[in-house]
């Protein structure tokens, strides 16, 4: 399901078109969405297949009436995913996000392959893929994250990534950003130099204590000025410097954030748009929420601009800064239109 915020309205836009019919793909069973990133017209999509044996990394078309419905593709072919052969970890086990970059990149988080006998041990590495768009979707780099993104042990949650920002517009994205349940730390992948970097993060959270405080993070976004905002498990909102972006501090262990208030609750999907608006989702509550970003935050200042009954995987800027949003539920392949809230 697909809804577009706009004037203080959603619509719901059911999928009509052929683009979003799976089962053109190959695939008989039922999936989810896990996210979704664009590029123009261009869609990818991170599912979940019931039966784990179908690839997990979709491209497909923005429904547009102006444009040729094209059937779904498996990206960027079918052999670079592990169907039968969960074994190969240099194959593509399971998407769970993708983000396109300034240089028409399309960068692909893959998890790693679960073990056998239904455990939640996981047999593969998590990577990063990047495929050029421009040049035939070729594979241009791979990195290996096991070392730092420890998925074999138990608890371990990916909780968000974001790449960016970019510092100038003639610049590019510099660094790649994870956020890992139950951690007060951010770890960061510099591309350019190819390093990680494990970041401490702490507050001054409370105004009886003077001390700083670890914070553990659950989501990410940056400002117009490329800092960090981030929320906690508490629903606080801090902002603090980009040290990675700052060669005076790219060596710091820790960076400290300044608290900017209280959400509505632990967030996901925190975004700004070009007029320093916040947007969240609280999924406690299926709400979506709007908020403008200044000093001293309270949840009172959250206007709730759509709720549901339904899980909200993910909300993304459309054109317009129009949010659109995307349900978390299983369908059918040869379902074409998600029904509507």
């Amino acid at each position: 399901m697909v809804s577009l915020y706009a004037n203080f309205v959603f619509c719901s836009i059911c999928c009509v078109s052929n683009a979003w019919l799976l089962a053109q793909s190959g695939l008989n069973e039922s999936y989810r969405i896990l996210h979704l990133s664009t590029h123009f017209d261009r869609v990818f999509l991170s599912i979940e297949v019931k039966n784990n044996n179908f690839p997990t990394l979709v491209e497909t078309q923005w429904p547009d009436k102006f444009l040729p419905s094209l059937k779904p593709i498996l990206f960027p072919h079918l052999e670079a995913h592990a169907t039968a052969v969960r074994s190969d970890c240099g194959r593509i086990q399971q998407a769970v996000w993708s983000q396109v970059d300034s240089l028409s990149r399309l960068w692909v988080m893959d998890i790693g392959g679960r073990g056998n006998n239904g455990t939640n041990k996981y047999r593969c590495n998590p990577k990063l893929l990047v495929f050029d768009l421009i040049r035939n979707n070729i594979e241009v780099l791979r990195i290996d994250c096991g070392k730092y993104l420890r998925t074999d042990v138990d608890g371990f949650e990916l909780l968000d990534i974001g790449l960016g920002p970019r510092i100038s517009p003639c610049e590019n994205e510099k660094f790649i950003y994870f956020i890992v349940s139950n951690d007060s730390h951010i770890l960061t992948y510099d591309i350019l130099e190819q390093k990680w970097h494990n970041v401490l993060l702490s507050s001054k959270k409370y105004s009886i204590i003077n001390d700083f405080l670890p914070i553990k993070p659950r989501d990410l976004t940056f400002g117009s000025q490329t800092e960090m905002l981030l929320s906690d498990e508490d629903g606080k909102l801090y902002t603090g410097p980009n040290v990675f972006h700052n060669s005076s501090l790219s060596n710091s262990d820790t960076v400290e954030m300044v608290s900017m208030g209280s959400l509505l609750g632990p967030t996901r999907g925190l975004m700004m748009d070009s007029y320093g608006v916040l947007f969240y989702v609280v999924p406690k509550f299926g709400a979506v929420v709007r908020c403008k970003y200044t000093q001293n935050i309270t949840a009172e200042n959250g206007e709730i601009i759509y709720m549901t009954s339904k899980n909200i995987q993910q909300i993304f800027f459309g054109s317009d800064d129009s949010v659109w949003l995307l349900s978390d539920r299983w369908l059918r392949p040869t379902d074409q239109c998600i029904s509507g809230y």
